[in-house]
């Protein structure tokens, strides 16, 4: 990808780009960072830079050159970072991030900090220092507070976090006014945005996930879960008019960076419906369902592109080995279990969940590419209840598949077989539409965990081989 001009919106990124997602806190970043990880193989992920050694101890004690190299390896990295900061580290960025509106995401970092003080322990002493501040003041008080560290983080912190500059920023030039100052932050700040390959808004998230997954060409999913949302009402209510003031004033550049952004996402949000209608016969640019249809058909045109078949190691001509360490292109499944968010390279599963149905796009390489019937094999490492499991109904490209139970340890095996009419598909995949009966919470089984998530069954490993025939001549 050339990351300086975008001539069309729809660009998919190269195979030696790194894509760069600067999450900026309170932004509903857990839920894009689970969208995003989705796209890569889990050993193409990073944490950010420096927790990098807790995932690679390779990377124990390097220098940032050293660390430049070391994140060579890996297309995907993401974390609470600034655009100044991470700069150093990459070689070929494609950068994202998510934008709110300045005075509801201070309003969302004060009740943060206010129930984390309440849950106890600090991660860091910079948390502890915010978690006291909340608990003990109001929210004007909290946004009036004296610490740097508090101010930093109240006052244009998507302004500083966007921004470049060479340099020590706290050794800036005496002949520099606060003015001059502010406003150079803010023009580098909009420039950041303008050079970034996406920037969404928290305000407009879905419209802003359909943007991304047209830009890049991922799976346009329907729905997806929103993580660590506490509350759907407006952060301004029961607010007086003061503090909201106060607040707005304390972020005056991020409020017209926010305004940039906004401006820049209309445009680039229009010129993707116009794509569509040009493209994939998009009538009705103001009906969601028609809107959904078209990215469908954007995302299965470009399916061949976005999905060679090197991201898939495992395909020989005989047999497909599936796993979730791999790219899912799909829906209807929760992130990754495991450490890191689940980045580790240890096996990885994912749930289904949070509704019935679950999708899985594979590419048409390997047994799938044949003529022959194919026959699959489930690894299931658990579900939430024996009769949920025993609803599964399983369709390939539109077509029944049978199940049968191979084995009940575990989670369970399941077998069948897929006929090749089933593969004879003008898509550029082939389609597994897993159907449950319903969904269970992950808790349901242990009222002590917190983890209420709606799940079916948690898939480890799909196996594909081609089926051989044996043909005996008189």
């Amino acid at each position: 990808m050339d990351d300086s001009t975008f001539p069309t919106l729809y660009c998919p990124l190269a195979a030696t780009d790194q894509l760069c997602y600067i999450h900026i806190p309170k932004t509903a970043g857990s839920t894009l960072t689970a969208i995003a990880d989705a796209q890569f193989d889990v050993r193409q992920i990073a944490p950010g830079p420096y927790q990098l050694p807790a995932l690679d101890p390779a990377a124990q004690g390097r220098s940032p050159t050293e660390l430049r190299q070391l994140l060579t390896r890996y297309r995907f990295i993401r974390g609470h970072f600034s655009h100044n900061l991470i700069r150093q580290f990459l070689t070929r960025p494609v950068y994202i991030t998510v934008l709110r509106d300045p005075v509801d995401r201070v309003i969302s970092l004060y009740e943060f900090f206010r129930r984390a003080a309440q849950r106890g322990t600090a991660e860091t002493p910079e948390y502890e220092v915010l978690m006291r501040a909340a608990a003990e003041h109001d929210l004007l008080g909290f946004v009036l507070h004296p610490d740097p560290i508090v101010q930093q983080r109240t006052s244009n912190f998507q302004t500083r976090q966007l921004a470049i500059w060479e340099g020590d920023e706290a050794a800036r030039s005496a002949d520099d006014s606060k003015e001059d100052y502010l406003a150079n932050r803010l023009q580098s700040a909009c420039a950041s945005v303008d050079h970034f390959a996406w920037v969404g808004l928290m305000e407009q998230f879905h419209a802003s996930v359909q943007l991304l997954n047209y830009r890049f060409g991922w799976y346009p999913a329907a729905e997806y879960q929103n993580l660590r949302v506490v509350t759907h009402r407006s952060r301004r209510e029961g607010l007086s008019p003061a503090v909201i003031e106060a607040i707005a004033q304390h972020n005056a550049l991020d409020q017209a960076l926010y305004d940039h952004a906004k401006a820049r996402f209309a445009a680039q949000y229009q010129q993707m419906l116009e794509a569509l209608h040009q493209h994939e016969n998009l009538q009705d640019a103001s009906n969601p369902a028609a809107v959904q249809v078209a990215l469908q058909q954007h995302y299965a045109r470009h399916y061949a592109a976005t999905h060679p078949p090197e991201q898939f190691p495992e395909v020989s001509r005989k047999r497909f080995v599936y796993d979730f360490r791999q790219p899912l292109s799909g829906e209807g499944w929760h992130r990754r279990n495991g450490r890191f968010n689940g980045i580790s390279p240890q096996d990885a599963t994912r749930w289904s969940g949070p509704g019935p149905v679950s999708v899985l796009d594979l590419p048409l390489v390997g047994p799938l590419a044949g003529n022959a019937d194919v026959r699959l094999t489930l690894e299931i490492e658990q579900a939430i209840a024996p009769d949920i499991l025993d609803s599964l109904e399983l369709t390939v490209n539109q077509h029944p598949v049978s199940l049968h139970v191979q084995s009940r340890q575990g989670g369970g095996v399941l077998a069948g077989t897929i006929p090749a009419i089933a593969l004879r598909s003008r898509q550029p995949f082939a389609r597994f539409t897993f159907r449950l009966s319903h969904t269970l919470p992950l808790n349901a089984n242990n009222p002590a965990s917190e983890d209420d998530r709606l799940v079916g069954f948690a898939l480890r490993r799909l196996t594909l081989e081609a089926v051989r025939r044996w043909w005996i001549w008189a």
